[in-house]
């Protein structure tokens, strides 16, 4: 049985870890509530970009080559710390999958945590560090990078692994394909609207996918992000719920425990002063 000042240490250190969950949550709540933000005045902006990219169609972004590797580019967005639940266990599960049905893909890392996994694999990745708050310069860097590999023919396809956000309880891990762009209507507009396009289709095309490009991989960045700060929230909310369980449990413990010692104590000296009396 445990003395009584080892249980009293034992408190200390279950409030010690509560207070830096509580610390930690307090963190990931400020910064989910920025990615939020950025969220609703970005995702406007983002959605048009994907209707013009599906609208330009193959007048998009172009290769600069007639050869093109067989293979693909694969892109782990993942978090850059732990205690964050399941988050990049269940994400590396999923990535784990994918890669086995792929054949020698080009892997891009932007997280601490995907870098991580990739080496523990041995795997040879590109490393792109992105913030907890990602910012469009930082993403900027990433899209260059990828478009690059396309337009010129290192990989055929650009994949992006990452945690599809539903809400603040449920991320779903998922892959997309950026490039090229899924849907796309081989430059044929549809329907009563047709744009005018001044010089013409093929240069306005040429710009307006670079820019499209990026911002909807900003978008999927800010996306993954809201994900690993809404689970280190749920996480950490949740370990100084148990924290404070276990630190009341043993307060009540240690209140029995000091009771039962003064209680001891009294009948002692109670008894050793009736035995004097007689």
């Amino acid at each position: 049985m445990a003395s009584l000042q080892e249980l009293r240490k034992r408190l200390r250190s279950i409030q010690s870890t509560g207070q830096l969950a509580g610390a930690m949550r307090t963190a990931a709540t400020a910064k989910y509530a920025r990615i939020s933000r950025v969220r609703e005045d970005f995702d406007p902006y983002a959605r048009a970009c994907r209707d013009m990219l599906r609208l330009l169609g193959s007048d998009g972004l172009a290769r600069q080559t007639n050869v093109v590797r067989e293979r693909d580019a694969v892109l782990v967005l993942g978090g850059n710390r732990g205690l964050c639940g399941g988050f990049n266990a269940e994400l590396f599960r999923y990535l784990d999958e994918d890669l086995s049905a792929r054949q020698e893909p080009l892997l891009l890392a932007a997280g601490k945590k995907a870098a991580a996994h990739l080496r523990e694999r041995g795997l040879e990745f590109e490393e792109f560090p992105l913030s907890d708050v990602p910012s469009y310069e930082e993403v900027k860097r990433l899209s260059d990078r990828l478009r690059s590999l396309y337009v010129t023919g290192e990989v055929r396809r650009v994949v992006a692994v990452y945690q599809s956000f539903k809400n603040m309880l449920t991320q779903i891990p998922a892959s997309a394909q950026l490039l090229p762009e899924t849907g796309a209507d081989d430059g044929k507009e549809s329907g009563a609207f047709t744009p005018l396009y001044l010089p013409d289709r093929e240069t306005i095309g040429a710009q307006l996918a670079v820019s499209c490009f990026d911002a909807g991989l900003f978008d999927l960045a800010v996306e993954n992000a809201a994900g690993a700060q809404a689970a280190t929230i749920m996480a950490m909310r949740s370990a100084c719920d148990n924290a404070e369980a276990s630190a009341a449990d043993l307060e009540i413990t240690i209140n029995r425990r000091r009771q039962a010692e003064v209680t001891s104590s009294v009948i002692e000296t109670a008894s050793g002063s009736i035995q004097q009396g007689d």
